[in-house]
């Protein structure tokens, strides 16, 4: 396995290398002890899986409000990255999504922890292809696929890294993310789905919340920058931990039209948890890679039962690139060419 200062040269221009390779062996040294120092720390600090800067820079319970736009976002959690987003989907976009999904079909949600054991119950869900729109020519679908687009492309816009764009923008050498099909989920009454990470390379997920009703937990959300357990978990052992956390007292759920008492019938209000009102077309935007291209078990969540039919949208988008063994090369590979 190449080392860590391997992967720096490599992914450098051969001018760049070239130019710390002449002159004495001390100044030849020299040269590469400083362009080593200042390319790592570089690289370790760059995310383009995470945040953009602007919205990077706010801290927990700060909102931005873009000025072009009626969608304050709100940092609900700094670890993991966390952030609710208000009207983000209009009443006509959210039944146009129901309404496809309905008309297309909706097949039972499998997921499974084994073969005895699947961790979602009551779910159903359907895909939507937000790049087919040219091949369909019923005006219902064409519509909906046109809804599911415009929703991908603004949660581009509004939480994959500036860095990633300007690979789009200009064809890009790497293919460094996508966006998959817009998945569309129904939880019947006393739905659910069991402690999770999203996996696959999906560094980040935007879900919408077609009918205001919430249920999302992230029992690891704002522990801060403190060290816990889950940080050195195993992928076997992480749900475990999840499962000893307390909702109503850690973490952060979000709670829609239903009302807190659905989950917590004794509920007298926050102490150092939180309970977040959303209401339909709210969104949430979450980062579930380090920068390192680990999984970050603090991204881990689930969606309690709920007491009603639950409707939801989920956009996800994956770079295979920058979570995988070299996501480490890869990082430099984009620093030096941005």
């Amino acid at each position: 396995m190449k080392s860590r200062t391997s992967l720096i040269l490599l992914s450098m221009s051969f001018s760049r290398v070239a130019s710390i390779l002449t002159g004495s062996a001390a100044c030849r040294a020299n040269r590469i002890g400083n362009l080593l120092s200042s390319a790592s720390t570089s690289v370790d600090s760059f995310n383009p899986i995470g945040p953009p800067s602007i919205l990077s820079e706010i801290s927990v319970g700060e909102k931005l409000s873009p000025k072009s736009s009626n969608n304050p976002i709100t940092r609900l959690s700094q670890s993991p990255d966390l952030f609710h987003i208000k009207n983000f989907a209009s009443p006509v976009s959210r039944d146009v999504l129901i309404r496809a999904a309905c008309n297309q079909g909706m097949k039972m949600a499998g997921t499974r922890k084994s073969e005895s054991n699947t961790i979602r119950k009551n779910s159903y869900l359907t895909w939507i292809d937000p790049y087919n729109i040219v091949g369909e020519r019923d005006a219902t679908s064409r519509e909906a696929l046109e809804t599911a687009r415009e929703l991908v492309l603004q949660s581009k816009e509004s939480f994959v890294h500036e860095a990633m764009h300007k690979f789009v923008k200009e064809g890009g050498r790497i293919d460094y993310f996508f966006a998959e099909d817009v998945q569309i989920a129904k939880y019947d009454e006393d739905g659910r789905f069991d402690y999770h990470h999203d996996g696959y390379s999906r560094y980040l997920t935007v879900l919408v919340y077609l009918n205001g009703v919430g249920g999302t937990y992230f029992p690891f959300a704002n522990l801060g920058h403190a060290s816990h357990e889950i940080d050195t978990a195993t992928e076997e052992t992480a749900v475990d931990i999840a499962q000893k956390r307390q909702v109503g007292k850690d973490g952060i759920l979000l709670i829609g039209k239903e009302g807190v008492q659905s989950y917590l019938p004794s509920w007298e209000g926050p102490s150092s948890y939180s309970a977040i009102e959303i209401e339909a077309g709210d969104a949430i935007a979450f980062y579930s890679y380090k920068p390192t291209g680990e999984k970050d078990w603090r991204a881990i969540h689930c969606s309690l039962i709920v007491p009603e039919e639950k409707w939801i949208a989920t956009c996800w988008f994956r770079s295979e690139a920058l979570t995988g063994p070299f996501s480490y090369l890869k990082k430099a590979a984009m620093l030096e060419n941005s």
